[in-house]
């Protein structure tokens, strides 16, 4: 397949991502992050290697939807309630803060919060800007518990720089390549107290613009990825994330399964 290279928006993120107040828990699906289809022959492009825990392997369920559970309580009657009462937040999910990267962090500590935290911190990790090995690593540390932080941020340099191989770049920064994605939908496949795996789901394009080879030209496709967070210190820490198939198009029944995100803010 091409590159597996994209999970999320090219420049800095300031649009928050929270959890809807419901979310479907959609069993058989394969973790990861989006892909894009290619029938040709293409660099080995995982993201980031995932752990080897068994709880970051998908569930062999068979691919149903599983009835909607209800993520946090509803307002009451008088409408005074809060939907997220860890937070005290009428949103559910909303992170409290903006860390040094840009990077939304301070999740309540619920499903919600979870979730908020997965898409957000899939966005920090995609951007292009907090990909130079001069970076990574201290993103990671800002979002991610400190004994899997170096791990994910080596994954991502080393994946970076086959990709610029393949796509014949000094750098996968540079002004030629098409490098933007989006987060639109999500579900959980396990939620506990302090550990949830959520599935991630957008699109994305990348690619050298002008290209004449049509394997390195860009192109778009649908796709997940997968994140795992724990609740370390107060917060939603990402424990670890990985590739998944570049499947379901928006126009595929299966992603009706995809519950929506709240979008809180703007971007910059």
């Amino acid at each position: 397949m091409l590159p597996r290279l994209m999970e999320s928006v090219a420049r800095r993120l300031i649009i928050i991502i929270v959890a809807t107040g419901t979310v479907s828990v959609i069993g058989g699906l394969v973790i990861g992050r989006y892909v894009i289809p290619d029938r040709g022959a293409g660099p080995d492009t995982t993201s980031v290697a995932p752990a080897p825990t068994p709880s970051t392997a998908p569930p062999p369920s068979p691919p149903a939807v599983s009835p909607t559970p209800t993520l946090v309580p509803k307002p009451d009657s008088a409408g005074g309630g809060s939907p997220d009462a860890a937070s005290g937040s009428q949103v559910p999910g909303l992170p409290t803060r903006i860390n040094e990267f840009g990077i939304p962090v301070g999740y309540p500590h619920t499903a919600a919060g979870a979730v908020s935290a997965c898409a957000n911190y899939d966005k920090a990790y995609g951007i292009r800007e907090n990909r130079v090995p001069s970076r990574i690593k201290d993103v990671f540390r800002s979002m991610a518990l400190p004994e899997d932080a170096e791990r994910l941020a080596n994954s991502i340099m080393e994946i970076d720089k086959q990709n610029a191989i393949y796509f014949k770049l000094n750098s996968l920064q540079s002004p030629t390549m098409n490098w933007i994605g989006r987060v639109t939908g999500y579900s959980v496949r396990s939620y506990q107290e302090d550990e949830a795996n959520i599935t991630l789901w957008g699109i994305v394009g990348i690619g050298i613009y002008d290209s004449k080879d049509p394997k390195l030209a860009p192109r778009e496709g649908w796709g997940t990825d997968n994140c795992q967070v724990v609740w370390n210190s107060g917060d939603w820490k990402l424990k670890d994330a990985g590739d998944g198939p570049w499947t379901p198009g928006i126009t595929e029944r299966a992603a009706e399964g995809f519950r929506d995100f709240l979008l809180v803010g703007a971007g910059q």
